[in-house]
């Protein structure tokens, strides 16, 4: 039996935004998804949100930590945003012609 998994290509973007969790601004990084929309994740707290929603928290020790690491990364790794440069990437990811 072959299994194939695919996941979403996404387009990271970095913000300051106000964190739910925190209750402050904080360094977030938002991962738009053609298809699912963004997932946005706190730098600090590492919870993350979909749709508005709290994301479920994994149940593994220290995933907090992890989360958040990963997530200041990807926002170090992002560079300031390009607003014509994410429309060209949402237009051909869901197959429409400039």
């Amino acid at each position: 039996m072959n299994v194939i998994v695919c996941r979403a290509r996404h387009f990271t973007i970095r913000r300051i935004w106000h964190c739910p969790t925190c209750k402050t601004r904080r360094r977030m990084l938002f991962q738009d998804e053609a298809w699912y929309g963004m997932t946005i994740t706190c730098c600090h707290c590492g919870d993350c949100w979909q749709g508005g929603e709290l994301c479920p928290r994994p149940t593994k020790r220290g995933w907090r930590k992890q989360a958040a690491a990963d997530a200041t990364a990807g926002w170090i790794a992002a560079g300031r945003y390009d607003r014509d440069a994410h429309k060209a990437w949402l237009a051909a990811e869901m197959g429409f012609t400039a």
